[in-house]
């Protein structure tokens, strides 16, 4: 049995709240969108507020740290948001025909006393790629209506940013902390980085990383948190390179490696 010794943060601001979400992404044509908390609506003696641009709506219980949304395509309330949950558990994520698939949490942390509970499940638009992690006061990396969009162990939503009274809460460092996105042909076929992998992982201490490039001209490796904050920047010039990462809080970060010419991403945990 869980035991909750205090609320978890709600979901809604005071006076407003937004996301800006990308609904369903593809390789070719990705757009987000702004949806802004409006009133409350009642189904089935549950209070939820309706959420314009979404095809449903969203309650919450802080005492529980769990979300819920009702998809009204098909009348079915899902979890879509669990901070209850401990490493090892698992946390149902449904396919398009509504059958379950189990997935286990792998990593629940803390960064600015919030609580982050992540699955090993993937929101993923060609090469964009980052597990679903559930954000307290936040709600979910793949917004709220990834429910029935399961394909393989990986959903095509994302959520970019929140804003609370008009404050931003949380971005997302895959999209550059943007907000708005929207772009035809979004990915590259050419990049100077053939292969880029980053260990150990976890790590305490030192990070290598090992490359295959044709060229290192104007490359970086760049460490952000999951709150898109740069957190360290070095010039990357040879196939071979270690950062120290000791300073870090512990918690998940993504190192990027950039030049004119490629974006490429791996995401590793500081323990």
């Amino acid at each position: 049995m869980k035991l909750f010794s205090q609320n978890h943060l709600s979901l809604f601001g005071d006076s407003s709240t937004t996301w800006d979400i990308i609904l369903h992404g593809y390789c070719d044509a990705v757009c987000s969108q702004t949806v802004a908390v409006g009133s409350d609506t009642v189904i089935n003696a549950n209070t939820y507020r309706k959420v314009p641009g979404l095809p449903g709506f969203l309650r919450e219980n802080t005492t529980q740290g769990k979300a819920w949304f009702y998809d009204t395509n098909h009348n079915t309330e899902y979890l879509i948001m669990d901070l209850s949950l401990n490493l090892g558990d698992t946390f149902n994520i449904y396919s398009w025909n509504n059958t379950s698939n189990p997935f286990t949490v792998d990593s629940v942390y803390f960064i600015g006393g919030k609580k982050y509970v992540r699955i090993n499940a993937w929101t993923s638009i060609c090469g964009l790629n980052e597990k679903i992690t559930f954000i307290e006061g936040t709600g979910t990396s793949a917004s709220f209506n990834y429910q029935r969009d399961m394909n393989g162990n990986s959903v095509s939503s994302y959520m970019l940013c929140q804003h609370k009274n008009g404050v931003k809460i949380e971005g997302n460092v895959l999209f550059m902390d943007s907000c708005n996105i929207c772009s035809v042909g979004m990915i590259e076929n050419y990049s100077d980085i053939e292969s880029f992998q980053v260990f150990p992982n976890p790590t305490s201490g030192e990070l290598k990383i090992e490359t295959i490039a044709t060229s290192y001209q104007d490359s970086r490796i760049t460490i952000y948190n999951v709150l898109g904050e740069q957190m360290l920047s070095h010039p990357l010039n040879s196939e071979y390179h270690s950062i120290d990462v000791s300073t870090l809080e512990n918690g998940t970060y993504i190192a990027f490696i950039t030049n004119k010419n490629s974006n490429k991403h791996r995401i590793f945990i500081k323990q």
